[in-house]
Order: structure tokens, then sequence, then C-alpha cells
């Protein structure tokens, strides 16, 4: 995958700042790790709680940059909420983080603790090489527990079939099953402040602990 993926340059006109952290690597999904549950709600989500409570969301560096990026590009992060802060919303509500299998539960607990999005898809489900594009007109699809999801103006992953994911909701086309082996995760960074590079490396250890994550490449697409 890693000279499968770039970003379109008009983006990078009007938002320059925009980074993809991306990792690909097999692993055998499962339904749920109970050492990655007993983890997250003993470690990670006591720590995040604490720290939501003393912080607004807007005040989060991965938050106000994705924040930033939407307006940027036309759309309202206080309808359109990007994913990270979804979650983190949440957890400040005190409604826990959803069940789904190894991978995406990985994922999502990364989202939180770095307040950027991932999102992670079936590279047997992607065809050709994958673009970060802005959505056009009428541009849209199904997303993963959702209806159909106007998407225009917004930064969407684009493959030979159309769009596929985002830093708001992925669609179902691409999205991780427990029959997936082959699997890409993209960081959807918005700041050139945040530690991309450290981040790719604490998701990789995270994959490989808790999802059995094998035959990891990791890189950035600018």
């Amino acid at each position: 995958m890693k000279n499968r993926i770039k970003i379109d340059q008009s983006l990078k006109d009007v938002y320059p700042e925009i980074r993809l952290g991306c990792l690909s690597f097999t692993a055998e999904v499962t339904q749920q790790n109970d050492e990655f549950w007993e983890h997250l709600e003993s470690d990670v989500i006591p720590g995040l709680e604490a720290m939501l409570a003393s912080t607004e969301l807007g005040d989060i560096p991965g938050v106000a940059c994705s924040r930033a990026a939407y307006k940027a590009f036309g759309r309202n992060p206080g309808r359109y909420r990007v994913s990270s802060e979804a979650l983190l919303r949440r957890i400040r509500s005190g409604k826990g983080l959803y069940h789904v299998n190894s991978v995406v539960d990985v994922n999502n607990m990364l989202s939180m603790q770095t307040a950027l999005s991932y999102g992670s898809y079936d590279i047997d489900h992607i065809a050709g090489d994958v673009v970060l594009k802005r959505a056009g007109e009428g541009e849209g699809y199904y997303g993963i527990g959702k209806d159909f999801i106007d998407m225009e103006n917004m930064l969407v992953l684009a493959d030979d079939e159309g769009i596929f994911g985002s830093s708001y909701s992925d669609s179902h086309r691409a999205l991780i099953s427990t029959d997936a082996k082959n699997i890409l995760v993209v960081i959807y960074c918005f700041s050139d402040a945040l530690p991309l590079e450290q981040f790719l490396d604490e998701s990789e250890a995270a994959f490989s602990q808790y999802a059995g994550a094998e035959n990891i490449e990791k890189w950035i697409v600018n």
C-alpha cells in the first residue's frame, strides 16, 4: 500500500498541514481481546476521564486542528464532528467505548489517546490507488451504523470505485470485519505540531500487542 496513497495537492493549497499517518499489517481479527479491555478500562479510560474533566474539547490539540480543517473546507465541525471528538464525548458522558472487534477497538483507543481520527480499512476491498480528496457535490455513502451521509466538501479517501473513508465516518465497503486479513490504518492529522511519527510507533505497538498485527509497515504521506 505504501506507494498507493497520496493527498490531492489542491487540499494542501487550502490547508498545508494535512498529513496522513499510515500502517499496513496482517492480522487474524477476533471479536474481542480480553487483555485489551482490561487495559482500556483500568489504565486508559480513567486517564481520559481525568483529562476531560479539566480540559475543554476545543483545547485538545488533535480536536482543535481537526475542527480548523473542517472549517477551512466549508463544513461545520459542530454538526460533523471528527470521529475522535465523538469518541471523547462518549467517554466524557460515561457511555464507554463500543465493542466491535480486536482491530477496530484498538483503532478507537488510539483515536481517543491522540485525539485524531483513525480509520481502519480492509485492503482487499480497496481497488487501485487511494487519494485523499475533497468530496464533490452529490458525493456520499452509507456510513457504518448511519444512513446516507452527504460528504460534499469533506476530506475523503477515494479509490477506483469511489469514496470510502473520512475522518468523520467511514463507509461499509472497506470496514473491518472478522473476515479481514490485510489491514490499512490511516491517521488523519491536521497539524505539523503533532508528533505523528510517535503516534505511528505507539500505534504499531498497540496493534501488535492487542490485535496480533504482523508484517507491519508504517509511513507518512505529506
